[in-house]
Parts: C-alpha cells; sequence; structure tokens
C-alpha cells in the first residue's frame, strides 16, 4: 500500500502539473477573451445582423494569417477551443425548458423534426455526391439543421478523435471555423430574404415564425428576421428555434454512436481511444435543460447565464479561427460553400412545405 508520504508526493506532483498547465493556458485565454468581448460588445452590437461568434472566429482566422499569433499565447488558444466551447454548450441547456417547447403543439413539433431530419440526413447525401470530406459534411449538416456555430462546435467535439483530428486525419478546428463561415453566411441571407418572402407569400405572422424558426441557422439570426415581421412572429420563431436546439443533443449522441461504430473493429489496432458513448458535454447538456424543466430559476439568474453561455463561446470561437491554415480553408471553400447553399434550400424549402402543409 502507498504510504502517507507516497501519497502526498503524488499530490504535490499533479498539482504542480496543473499549476503548469493553467499557467501556460492563461496568456492565450485572455486573448481570446478580449477579442471575444470586442466582437460581442463592441462590434455585434453595432451591427446586430452579424454574429459575434463569426466576427470571433474572423479575428481568429485573422491572427493566424497574419502571423500574429505569439507562442505563449498557443497552449490557451487551444484549450479555449476545446474546454471553454463545451463548458458554453453545457450551459446552453439552460435556456430551454420543455414545458415550453411542448406548449407549441404537435403541428409546429411536426414542422421542427422534419425540417431537421431532411436538412441533415439531405446534406450528408449531398456532401457524398460532392465527395465533399467527411468531417466538413457533417460539420455543415449539425450547423445547418440545429443553430448554426454552436451545433458546429458540438458535432466538432463529436467527430474529434482526440489529437485534433477526425477519423480522415482532416484537422477538425480547421473545418469546424470553415463550417462556421458558411453556416453564417447563408443564415444571414435567410434572416433577409424570409421576412419578405413570408409576406409575399401571404402567410399569416405567426406561421412566418414557425417558418423562421425552423429554417434560419443561428438563433440571433432568428430573432432578428422575427422582429423584423413583428412581435407574435418574434415570439413564436425564437421557441421554435429552440426547439431545434433541443434536438441537439441527439444528433451529437448519434454522431458520437456513429464514430464509435465504425471505428469498434479498429479500435484494439489503434492508439488512440475508443470515443465515448456519448460524450460528457452532451450529458452535461441535457442535465441543464432537466433543472431548467423542473426547476424555476429566477430570471436574472438565466439571464446571467445566457451572458456567460455567450461569452464562453465566443471565446472559444477565437479559439477556433485561430487554429485555421487559410490556404487549406480556401482550399476547401468551394465544395463547403456549395453543399451550404444545398443544405440552406433543404431547410427553407422543407420548413416552408411543412408549414403550409400543417400550420397554414
Amino acid at each position: 500500500m502507498p504510504t502517507d508520504s507516497s501519497r502526498t508526493a503524488s499530490l504535490t506532483s499533479r498539482l504542480s502539473i496543473l499549476w503548469r498547465r493553467t499557467a501556460e493556458a492563461l496568456p492565450g485565454v485572455a486573448l481570446a477573451l478580449i477579442l471575444a468581448v470586442a466582437a460581442h460588445r463592441l462590434i455585434a452590437e453595432l451591427i446586430p445582423v452579424v454574429s459575434g461568434l463569426l466576427i470571433a472566429v474572423l479575428a481568429g482566422i485573422a491572427l493566424r494569417s497574419l502571423g500574429w499569433v505569439p507562442s505563449w499565447a498557443e497552449p490557451g488558444l487551444r484549450w479555449a477551443a476545446k474546454k471553454l466551447l463545451r463548458a458554453g454548450i453545457v450551459l446552453l441547456g439552460l435556456q430551454l425548458a420543455l414545458g415550453d417547447l411542448l406548449g407549441l403543439g404537435w403541428e409546429v413539433l411536426v414542422v421542427v423534426a422534419l425540417t431537421v431530419a431532411v436538412t441533415f440526413f439531405g446534406m450528408i447525401a449531398l456532401g457524398r455526391a460532392l465527395n465533399a470530406p467527411r468531417g466538413m459534411t457533417m460539420l455543415l449538416a449539425t450547423g445547418t439543421a440545429i443553430c448554426g456555430a454552436s451545433a458546429v462546435a458540438a458535432a466538432a467535439a463529436a467527430i474529434d478523435r482526440g489529437d485534433g483530428k477526425d477519423d480522415d486525419g482532416a484537422p477538425v478546428q480547421s473545418a469546424a471555423a470553415a463550417a462556421v463561415a458558411v453556416v453564417t453566411l447563408y443564415g444571414t441571407l435567410a434572416l433577409l430574404a424570409l421576412p419578405a418572402l413570408g409576406a409575399l407569400l401571404g402567410l399569416q405572422e405567426e406561421a412566418i415564425g414557425v417558418w423562421i424558426g425552423a429554417s434560419v441557422h443561428e438563433v440571433g439570426q432568428v430573432v432578428a428576421a422575427g422582429g423584423v415581421v413583428g412581435a407574435s412572429a418574434l415570439a413564436t420563431a425564437t421557441l421554435v428555434k429552440l426547439a431545434r436546439v433541443v434536438l441537439l443533443a441527439p444528433v451529437v449522441a448519434g454522431i458520437s454512436l456513429n464514430r464509435r461504430r465504425r471505428r469498434a473493429a479498429a479500435a484494439s489496432r489503434e492508439q488512440g481511444a475508443r470515443p465515448p458513448l456519448i460524450p460528457l458535454f452532451v450529458l452535461g447538456f441535457l442535465a441543464m435543460m432537466a433543472l431548467r424543466s423542473v426547476t424555476e430559476l429566477p430570471t436574472s439568474a438565466l439571464d446571467f447565464s445566457a451572458e456567460v453561455t455567450t461569452m464562453l463561446l465566443t471565446t472559444a470561437m477565437v479559439g477556433v479561427g485561430a487554429s485555421v491554415d487559410l490556404r487549406r480553408l480556401l482550399r476547401e471553400g468551394g465544395s463547403a460553400l456549395v453543399l451550404g447553399a444545398g443544405g440552406t434550400v433543404l431547410a427553407v424549402g422543407t420548413g416552408l412545405a411543412s408549414v403550409l402543409l400543417l400550420v397554414g
């Protein structure tokens, strides 16, 4: 049995390692946080239609592309891109209450499920037809079908085999940055187009809200588009969008299970560990959602949680962007743009058809 002295030495060693890693990460995390505050508090508030997450990604890409990433910031940027990202996704669950979503009615929930399923699996099929990288296809499909940059980030964590690459050996964070940019681009186009198209088609305000919530990619873009139509459309669109966000957990768990099944035969021959059955951050997301559903949390606490969630995700996006090799991004941009356009058409078209059929 280990003696008291050996246990003390072991604990001291672990604390020393933890302190060293923390000291290495802090400068880079501080840099990412400063850029995230600028992206969220300054630029995004001046230009509401532009996602602060996209600005943060672009800031990270600019740092890397211009050679402005100092060596002392590298560990912290990598840490932010992984750890802060997962923490933000866990806290995102506090924004969702199952009771509110069930109050939408079965027709609207069918619209959401149908739009998500057609968009996700349709993009997977389109990616194969285009011979697009599997990792990029999975990221774009998840981001377009669910909730933009946050969903891309969750999918990136699920396909990462543990060394920053997917099962095909492609860098995950580089593909994630490209996917965030593409999803945000087409989501912005959708938020500009759908309010006008809804009025042109003669849809009622609530129906337009359901269409926007089921089809537009980012939560912020949904809020902007719904606000253009009116208060009723805004409330409906936001709630419908949150119903889509709930599907983030099963979709990411499905991605993880698919990876686990594909790697099971080769797991014994590989050095890397098998992917977990369900990623821990997905379980954390579900736990937070359950807490919100069964507990009456103060509005001030929920508002504070929303702010913390936004800053965690925005800070993580700086790290994601700073991992990008711009030349690789430009080489892969063609198929990503085509795939993103196809997915947006699927989401908007399926959302409209199902709204006309079920909501009216």
